[in-house]
């Protein structure tokens, strides 16, 4: 047997370091924000962990991206648009529904990460209000909603589609209230119906433990990843993109949907249908 030198040593021990030093600088780290304490989508548990469904997609991507290490962190929503904005943060995830002036200050996923489930919230002893054809047709009443929101798409595209019998809402502001706000003055009779995704009603009724209920389905839309136009993030885009429909095929997002909402949206009559995430436009 042949005895190394210590020169042979040393040069093959700083051709491994030199390839793992390759091997690192191939390895790009995506900065990820996720609003923080909005469970089920995107929180920080009692030991430190991101998670939520949000996050748990992203922790299957990463493993399906070895060209990608995910770095995250979570903050209040302002902050975390600015810091999108920026460049601070290459992606940013909560939930987010499109809008055409979202979509011009940020790029976006195009598959969709998850559907939101669009619900009627009615009090429990409201038993005319199934849909939105009854809601259209009688003298009812809707909460307000916030202009730029997805849920004012819903109504107003109804609306257009129903001219002689459209539903009588009002285009919220900025200063609108806050979804427990809007689902107590429902349940006081303020308002007599209030639409939200299903989600965002189980967990403020977890709280409130309100006299009301919910319909069937009324509208599925997509949500999506932003990302930073600071940055060319378009190989990034493409890259989280396959891992997302492949998420979606093998029904993985299936079953983290059943376990962070407590549903399948993707099972959802006319699930199958969205796959444009400028739904707006459709």
């Amino acid at each position: 047997m042949k005895k190394l030198s210590a020169l042979s040593v040393i040069t093959a021990i700083s051709a491994l370091a030199l390839g793992s030093s390759a091997l690192a600088a191939d390895v790009t780290t995506v900065n990820i924000a996720g609003v923080t304490g909005k469970k089920p989508y995107t929180y920080v548990d009692d030991e430190g962990n991101f998670t939520g469904y949000d996050f748990e997609v992203l922790k299957l991507i990463d493993e399906k991206l070895e060209q990608y290490e995910f770095n995250y962190t979570a903050l209040e929503q302002d902050a975390l648009l600015v810091g999108l904005q920026s460049g601070k943060y290459d992606l940013a995830t909560c939930s987010f529904y499109g809008t055409k002036e979202r979509f011009e200050t940020f790029d976006h996923s195009n598959v969709p990460v998850s559907l939101s489930d669009a619900r009627l919230i009615v009090r429990t002893d409201e038993n005319d209000i199934n849909s939105l054809d009854d809601l259209a047709n009688s003298d009812k009443q809707l909460a307000p909603i916030p202009t730029d929101d997805a849920r004012y798409t819903i109504i107003n595209s109804y609306n257009e589609s129903h001219p002689d019998t459209p539903i009588g809402f009002e285009g919220a502001t900025e200063q609108s209230a806050t979804t427990a706000d809007t689902l107590k003055a429902v349940a006081n009779g303020v308002y007599n119906a209030a639409i939200y995704p299903y989600t965002s009603f189980t967990s403020v009724q977890a709280d409130l433990n309100l006299d009301l209920k919910v319909t069937d389905s009324v509208g599925l839309f997509p949500t999506v990843f932003l990302y930073t136009k600071a940055n060319d993030e378009s190989a990034l885009i493409e890259a989280v993109d396959g891992a997302l429909q492949e998420l979606r095929d093998d029904g993985t997002l299936s079953k983290l949907a059943e376990e962070w909402y407590g549903e399948d949206v993707f099972s959802i009559d006319g699930a199958e249908d969205v796959t444009d995430v400028i739904y707006w436009e459709n």
